[in-house]
């Protein structure tokens, strides 16, 4: 290991204005196959992180593993949708309320706050034309919908469902322990107010590598990671929205690649055919620099190179009027 790599973070994305750098994000990387080798690390890969929404797969896996998707008869869209970070589009929209009206559910039964849509173009669109926050707008709804769909099938009290000591929660953190082979020491909430574990970043990627090579698992968690993993990539815009990263690269990828975002700079990504996962964690967790980040990551290590991945690992900063007044770029090895 190199010296930099040593390090408990090291310079991932750099920002200039002109030909002077303004800024650098520095973060902790990781490239692991499902043996547990490490292919390529970037800072101290112990590092504690809160994955966030990167978490959503492994919060679907109950939806499969409990059987609820069979027993509700939910559509692969649906499994999509609950593995999301979505953009308050309609299509998601309209799914949520569906779904929620399938489980003799209302909008005030998710627990997570009102919100305005993720995406900005639906943000400024709901501004204009609705004026208000909405459950239902939130990006972590339909992963709600998923969880509501397994306390209904369980016959699960749906009432606080997001605390850590109810069922459903602990059926999730017993998930995730599994998968990653590691005690989930320290908990705390999430923004959509469901409980927010830390773990070591390459116990997270450990876990994702049961995505990434099934044979891992036996029955049916080997189906659940398979089917989560299909359902993501067969619908990329249900996973997040026309202008989510997460939708644009995983699309891009033809169906191989599983790109999903986590809140404060985390971005991984699934890779059966490599039976690879990649893990970045943004220091000062500024998602543009994730972004570029994960696109550096799948381009240096040679898993996707396109024209999406092109556009996002350099990107041209603009100023109010236009004008060009610099980059944001990942930094090459």
């Amino acid at each position: 290991m190199s010296e930099d790599n040593k390090a408990k973070f090291v310079d991932l994305v750099q920002v200039t204005r002109g030909d002077v750098t303004e800024n650098v994000h520095q973060g902790v990387a990781v490239a692991m196959d499902s043996t547990g080798r490490i292919i390529k690390q970037w800072g101290d890969i112990k590092t504690e992180i809160f994955p966030r929404s990167a978490l959503k797969p492994i919060q679907a896996f109950g939806i499969i593993t409990t059987g609820a998707d069979k027993a509700l008869d939910l559509s692969d869209e649906r499994i999509a949708l609950a593995t999301s970070s979505h953009h308050a589009e309609t299509v998601h929209l309209d799914m949520v309320k569906t779904w929620l009206i399938e489980l003799k559910l209302e909008e005030e039964d998710l627990t997570l706050g009102p919100a305005w849509p993720l995406g900005p173009k639906r943000k400024d669109y709901i501004l204009r034309h609705e004026g208000r926050k909405s459950r239902i707008y939130h990006n972590c709804s339909g992963k709600h919908c998923g969880q509501l769909s397994i306390c209904v099938h369980q016959k699960f009290k749906t009432l606080k469902y997001q605390d850590p000591k109810h069922p459903v929660q602990k059926l999730f953190i017993a998930n995730l322990e599994k998968l990653a082979e590691t005690k989930i020491k320290h908990l705390g909430i999430d923004g959509c107010g469901l409980p927010a574990p830390s773990l070591p970043l390459e116990r997270f990627a450990y876990a994702l590598t049961k995505f990434a090579d099934p044979s891992k698992l036996e029955g049916i968690e080997q189906t659940a990671v398979k089917k989560i993993f299909d359902c993501c990539v067969k619908y990329p815009v249900l996973f997040g929205g026309t202008e989510s990263v997460n939708s644009i690269l995983t699309k891009s990828s033809g169906k191989k690649i599983l790109v999903k975002n986590g809140a404060d700079g985390v971005f991984s990504a699934i890779i059966p055919e490599e039976k690879v996962s990649i893990v970045v964690k943004i220091k000062d967790g500024n998602m543009k620099a994730a972004e570029v980040a994960i696109a550096g990551l799948l381009k240096e290590l040679k898993f996707l190179d396109n024209d999406e991945v092109n556009k996002l690992i350099s990107q041209p900063i603009l100023n109010s009027a236009g004008t060009k007044s610099g980059k944001i770029h990942w930094i090459e090895a």
